[in-house]
């Protein structure tokens, strides 16, 4: 499963990729790319304590994940109509036991 990470700037949640590197750098897991891209022209460095809290955070996340379960643990049993109510069975046209 993969994280998604909400912006310190701006709080626009962002998906990164999984290895955390766009085609022209490295992704932030504080910011997202347009806050990055501005933090980088101004010359402002990443916290580097935030960026470890959020990959704690992802990774601990990940690792509380069950893990998915390929085959299924039994048949599919579930009706493919409703159940009979006690009056559908009397038959068709009996709306009473006295019938």
């Amino acid at each position: 499963m993969r994280s998604v990470f909400v912006c310190r700037e701006c709080s626009l949640s962002y998906l990164p990729p999984e290895s955390l590197a766009y085609s022209d750098g490295p992704a932030s897991p504080v910011w997202c790319s347009i806050c990055q891209q501005r933090a980088a022209d101004l010359g402002v460095p990443e916290p580097a304590a935030a960026r470890t809290v959020a990959l704690l955070a992802a990774r601990s996340a990940a690792g509380r994940e069950a893990p998915p379960s390929a085959t299924r643990s039994g048949p599919d049993v579930r009706p493919s109509r409703p159940a009979l109510t006690r009056r559908s069975g009397s038959g068709p046209g009996t709306r009473t036991r006295l019938g």
